[in-house]
């Protein structure tokens, strides 16, 4: 399942093991970190992205809840949720993240799997 719009295109693996929340959470920091969505952005209402995703909206919540608290985003009650200004990542930096992503998936490795090799590399 997919949805796109304002810069922000999210898909969901069902035979991900990652949660579905994370999937989303991680679509949307990479999109921000990666310049695809800038200061001031808007994105999807949860009930939007929900519905777009054929999700609950709860699991929406939970994402942007996250990103929030990452300081990715500013949410409020009612409040359409907006990108915060961060610093972009380096495109040496990204150029190396898409290469490590593509060699993860051709070896059939999983997200979660990919990040704990990365992090005993780090």
């Amino acid at each position: 399942m997919s949805a796109s719009g304002n810069g922000l295109r999210v898909a969901i693996r069902d035979d991900a093991p990652t949660p579905v929340y994370e999937q989303i959470r991680s679509q949307i920091e990479a999109a921000i970190r990666g310049g695809a969505l800038e200061d001031g952005d808007k994105l999807p209402s949860v009930r939007q992205l929900a519905g777009d995703l054929r999700i609950a909206p709860g699991t929406v919540a939970k994402a942007y809840g996250e990103l929030a608290e990452q300081g990715l985003i500013d949410t409020g009650l009612g409040r359409t949720a907006r990108v915060r200004k961060v610093a972009a990542l380096p495109e040496p930096l990204l150029d190396a993240a898409r290469t490590f992503a593509g060699e993860a998936r051709r070896l059939g490795v999983g997200f979660d799997e990919a990040v704990s090799a990365l992090r005993a590399r780090w």
